[in-house]
Formats: C-alpha cells, structure tokens, sequence
C-alpha cells in the first residue's frame, strides 16, 4: 500500500464522520486537493474537482479571522495547481474560480500585497485572452489602485500588461519605450520645479542612473540615447568642485553608453568628457583626465581651447622634462596640491605670468601697514601711493608679454585661487586676466556669410573658439565682483 492510498483512505474516513467546519477540515480539503491535482495535460475537468476542494476550504478558512492565514495556504495552492490552464483557450475556465479566490483574499484583508497584485495581474491577463476586455480593464483600475497604493514597483509591469493586452491594435510596448516614458516625465517634472534640493536631485539621478542600465541591456540606442539626454541636464547644476565627485558615476556610465552606441550628439558628448576631465583632475588622476581630454577634442573637431587644455594636461603628465616656454612652466605648476602648500604655488604661477609685475601688484593689494607712516593719515596715504603705483603696472603687461594663451592660464589662475580662498592671489589674478578683455575679440555677423565651405568651416570654428573666450572672460568679471565687493567694503581706498 503506497502512502498516497493510506493519505487517500483517511482522508476518506475523516470526511465520513461529518467533521466540524474548523482549521482540520480546511487542511484535510488542501490535502485533498493536493491528491486530485491532475498532471499539466489533464482534463478541465479534472482541474475543476481539484479547484473545488481549495475554494472549500477557502470558505471555511474566511469565516473565521484566527482561520484568515489558511485562506492565503490556500490561495498559494490553488495557484501552483491551476497554472497550466493560464494560457489561450484555456484559461476561460478558470475566471469564475480565480475571481473567488482573490476577492476572498481581500475580504480578509491579507497584507501579502505583492501576491495579491501578482494573482490580479494573472486575472487580468485570463479575461483579455478570454476576450472579456470590458472586464478586464474594469478590473485592472482596481490593481492599479492596489499597486500604487502598496507595491509601487511592480506598477511597470502592470502598465505594459494593460498595454499589451488592453489595447490589441497597439504596438505591445518594449521595455526600452517605457523607460523613454520615464524619461519624458523626468523632464517634465524637472522644467516645473522651482526649489533645487540636492539629496532629490541626486534620488533622480540615482533612478536615471539604472534606467540607462536597463537601456543597455535592453540594446536599444534611442532609449539610451534618450536616458543619457535626461541624465546629463540633471547632471548640469552638480557641476560645481564641491558637488562634481556625486555625479561622476552616471557621467561615466552616460559617456560610455553614448560610445557604444555611436551617438550623433556629439556636442553633448564632448562637454561630458570635458566635465569629466575636469573632475578627474580634481581627483588627480591626471592620466584620466587626458584621455577625456583627448576624446573631448575629437568630438569638437579639436578647437583651439581644447588643444590649449590638452596641451596644458600633457605638460602636467611629463613633470620629468624641463619647459622652455613661460606658458608651460606655469602650467607644471598647476599641478595638484594640498591645499596648505597652495598659496606658494599659486603666487609661483603668477609670478612666471606676470614678471615682477604680479609681485607687485600683489604688495599693493595687502592690507598691512609700512612702519614708516605713524598717524592714519600717513598710512593711508602710503597705501594709496602703493597701489597707485602696482596699478600703473598693469598698463604696459599686455605690450610686455603679447601672449594670447595667457588669458586662460590667468582664468585658470582665478578659478584656482578662489577655490582655496586665496583672495589676494585671486583678486591679483583678476586683474590680470581682465586686461585681455580689450575689445580685441568679438563675433562677427557678416563672416558667416562667406560662400567657401572650407572658409565657412574655419569661419564657425574661429567664432566658437571666441565664443569660449568671451564666456570665460565674463565669468571672470563674475569672480572679480565676488572677490573686490567685501574687500573694499573694509578698506574703501583699494578702487
């Protein structure tokens, strides 16, 4: 005798002694149905006298709140039996059963949400194939109320279930289609929002971050082409030297999916390398940060600023050779340093710049006093003196030293020295670099209208190349306001 023919006979004797409707009747009808579960080929028949046995003891079970778990063992049972009727044609037969058992399921309030909409979503799917789509979309509105309200992440597959089956004449949507979706509404949320708060932004980014993961998975250039758009204009305010090291990641994993797939935004890909290089120079990881470089300069055609950078990195990647050029002696000196050594390098910097004439600028600029003026008055008259005559310097720099690069070692400079709070360095540097704001660079109208390609070509590169410089001499004047306003607040004779 095989133990499933004892199961069978006491299961036999137990429900012929007419038990009372309790907790041992309901695990005798699982039990039950257990035995009579047919093999995946049966008969709808013999899955039926299989379902009968759970709904029973699912209508024991609910009657009874300390009886309510069983109605889930049930539930659980019920599922695993049935499951090779869910598909086409067969799956008709199922939806009165199916219907009962999760109505049953909420009726006693089963706080396994993500069971719950995991059956509901089942149903959904049996009454589209069964052609009842009235029914399902009725109630697939009550699992999206489930799901939004309890099990917020399985709401993508929801979505492209009712897509796929709840609308027959549309194309069933892909996975990459939504994330484009997801996208789009990124976007939308972010053009309407007025407050920047960083931990959200970083959460959106974070969220973008896996989507352009999936993207990728999924092979699809459009939605990462699309994914890594929407993550780089959430990137653009983190683009700061205190915030840049929380965005380095998705800039990476954006500028690696934009090379794979041959993206043609090449203009968004080739500021991604150069923020990129900008970071990985603040990490001092100057071999990175070159690589960056030199793909950043293949993108744009290798303008002349970005040549200067290059340059500028390569020159800081082979500290054992010795420069000849004034230039590239500063640049070597930019190497990164802590920053209490900072302040040597710096005023070092300005002085291989600027000759004799930085120092002097820079003496005129401090806010001691000589020992030779007793009174106020005498001091402040040897201060005003001082600075008349470090200021008369300036005049004659540009005819000194005539070097048109030095504009962005002077900006570079600035940006340095007001990072590490080098004030007088940075004002000093301010001075400097303004010089070259002389008139001597401004877009023309009437060149874009020559008719030679090759001349319009070198035409747009020469005006985006002063299209650089004017941005840059504009943030310095935005620098020099910031740095001069306190200062002459406390000492009104430094104008």
């Amino acid at each position: 005798v095989t133990c499933i023919e004892t199961l069978s006979s006491c299961l036999k004797m137990y429900f012929e002694g007419n038990p009372p409707a309790n907790q041992f009747l309901c695990q005798a009808y699982l039990c039950q149905g257990q035995l009579k579960s047919p093999p995946a080929f049966g008969s709808v028949e013999d899955f039926e006298e299989a379902v009968m046995c759970f709904l029973k003891a699912i209508e024991i079970s609910k009657n009874e709140p300390r009886y309510h778990f069983m109605v889930f063992n049930a539930s659980v049972l019920y599922f695993q039996t049935v499951r090779p009727l869910l598909q086409p044609g067969r799956c008709i037969n199922l939806i009165p059963s199916f219907r009962q058992v999760v109505q049953s399921l909420e009726e006693v309030a089963d706080q396994d949400h993500t069971w719950r909409a995991e059956l509901m979503m089942h149903l959904i799917k049996c009454l589209a194939d069964s052609g009842k789509i009235d029914d399902a979309i009725s109630f697939a509105k009550v699992t999206e109320e489930l799901i939004k309200s309890h099990v917020a992440h399985l709401y993508p597959r929801l979505f492209t279930l009712m897509v796929n089956k709840l609308a027959p004449h549309i194309k069933p949507i892909t996975l990459s289609k939504y994330i484009e979706v997801l996208c789009f509404n990124c976007y939308r949320r972010d053009i309407h929002s007025i407050v920047f708060i960083l931990q959200a932004r970083l959460k959106e980014i974070g969220r973008l971050d896996q989507w352009l993961q999936t993207a990728v998975r999924e092979g699809d250039p459009q939605a990462v082409q699309a994914v890594c758009a929407t993550q780089w204009r959430f990137c653009l305010p983190l683009l700061q030297h205190n915030l840049r090291k929380h965005i380095k990641t998705p800039l990476l994993r954006v500028a690696q999916g934009l090379e794979d797939i041959q993206s043609m935004l090449l203009d968004m890909r080739c500021q991604v390398h150069s923020e990129l290089a900008v970071t990985e120079e603040e990490e001092g990881r100057l071999e990175a940060s070159l690589t960056h470089l030199e793909k950043a300069m293949l993108l744009d055609k290798g303008t002349d600023q970005k040549r200067l950078s290059l340059r500028l990195m390569q020159l800081r990647g082979t500290l054992c050779q010795t420069p000849t050029r004034t230039e590239d002696k500063a640049a070597i000196e930019f190497k990164p340093q802590d920053k209490t050594d900072i302040r040597p390098t710096l005023v070092s910097v300005g002085g291989l710049l600027g000759p004799d004439d930085f120092q002097m600028v820079l003496d005129g600029d401090s806010t001691s006093t000589s020992s030779l003026g007793s009174g106020p008055v005498a001091q402040l008259s040897e201060k005003a003196q001082l600075h008349s005559t470090s200021l008369q310097k300036l005049d004659g720099h540009l005819a000194r030293q005539g070097s048109n690069t030095d504009s962005i070692l002077w900006a570079a400079l600035v940006k340095t020295a007001r990072k590490h709070e080098v004030w007088d360095v940075c004002r000093a540097a301010c001075r400097f670099c303004l010089l070259y704001d002389d008139g001597r660079w401004k877009i023309s109208k009437a060149d874009s209208k020559l008719k030679n390609e090759s001349q319009d070509w070198c035409c747009n590169e020469s005006q985006a190349c002063v299209r650089d410089l004017l941005r840059l001499l504009a943030e310095i004047h935005f620098i020099s306001a910031e740095v001069f306003a306190p200062y002459q607040l406390v000492d009104p004779s430094n104008v």
